[in-house]
C-alpha cells in the first residue's frame, strides 16, 4: 500500500487535491440548495406573499433573517427580544440549533426559542417600532414591506419611487419581485433603486 502511494505522481496528487476541494465546496452548496428549496416550498404552500402570517406557522428550522423577512419584523427588534447578539452568521442558524447553543431546552415538545420569538412577532405588531436596517442597506432578499417596518419610509413611498404597484407586491423579497414585474435590468436594477429612495429619505443604518 505504502508502495502505490509513493508511486503517484505529483500530477495525481494535484488531481486528488482538486478533486476533495471541489467536494468539500459543493456540499455546502447543495446544502444549501435543499434549505433554500425548502423555505420556498413552505412560503409558497402557505402564502406568505399575502402577509399577516400566524406566528403559528414558525417552524424550528427557520432563521431569524427568514422570520424576520416573512413577518417584516426588523431583525435587530428579534435580536433583541432572543437576547442575541446581531451576527451575519447568527441570522442564518436555525431557531433549533440557537436554541442548543443558548441551552434552553423545550416548551411544549418545541425549541424553547420559538415560543418566545412568537411573542416577539405579537408585540411587534401591537407596537411597531423604527429600529433602522440592521444591514446598512437594501437587499434582494428583503420585502418592501419589511425595508418599510425597519427604516420608517412608508410602503408607498418606496414603490412609488420604483414605479411598481404596491397593491400584491409589499410581501414579495426584491429577488422575485423583479422577476414577477419582469423589471428593467432585474434584481440588481430594483434594489438599487429602493436603496435610492432610502438614501433620498436620509435612512440611517440601525445602531445594534
Amino acid at each position: 500500500m505504502i508502495e502505490k502511494i509513493k508511486s503517484i505522481s505529483k500530477v495525481e496528487w494535484l488531481a486528488v487535491a482538486l478533486i476533495v476541494i471541489g467536494v468539500a465546496i459543493m456540499i455546502p452548496k447543495a446544502i444549501g440548495m435543499v434549505e433554500f428549496y425548502k423555505e420556498s416550498r413552505y412560503a409558497a404552500e402557505h402564502d406568505f406573499s399575502a402577509g399577516n402570517l400566524s406566528p403559528d406557522l414558525i417552524r424550528p428550522w427557520m432563521s431569524i433573517r427568514y422570520i424576520a423577512v416573512a413577518y417584516a419584523v426588523p431583525q435587530i427588534y428579534l435580536y433583541n427580544a432572543v437576547g442575541i447578539k446581531p451576527h451575519p452568521e447568527t441570522s442564518m442558524l436555525s431557531l433549533n440549533r440557537l436554541n442548543q447553543q443558548m441551552e434552553l431546552g423545550q416548551v411544549d415538545d418545541q425549541p424553547a426559542l420559538m415560543k418566545t420569538v412568537r411573542e416577539a412577532i405579537l408585540a411587534y405588531r401591537a407596537d411597531p417600532v423604527v429600529t433602522g436596517l440592521l444591514e446598512q442597506e437594501a437587499h434582494e432578499w428583503m420585502t418592501v414591506l419589511y425595508i418599510s417596518n425597519s427604516t420608517g419610509v412608508p410602503v408607498k413611498t418606496i414603490f412609488a419611487g420604483i414605479g411598481l404597484p404596491v397593491e400584491g407586491n409589499a410581501h414579495k423579497p426584491l429577488g422575485f419581485l423583479s422577476e414577477t414585474t419582469n423589471y428593467s435590468g432585474g434584481t440588481k436594477a430594483l434594489v438599487a433603486a429602493v436603496q435610492k429612495v432610502l438614501d433620498a429619505q436620509g435612512v440611517e443604518p440601525a445602531q445594534p
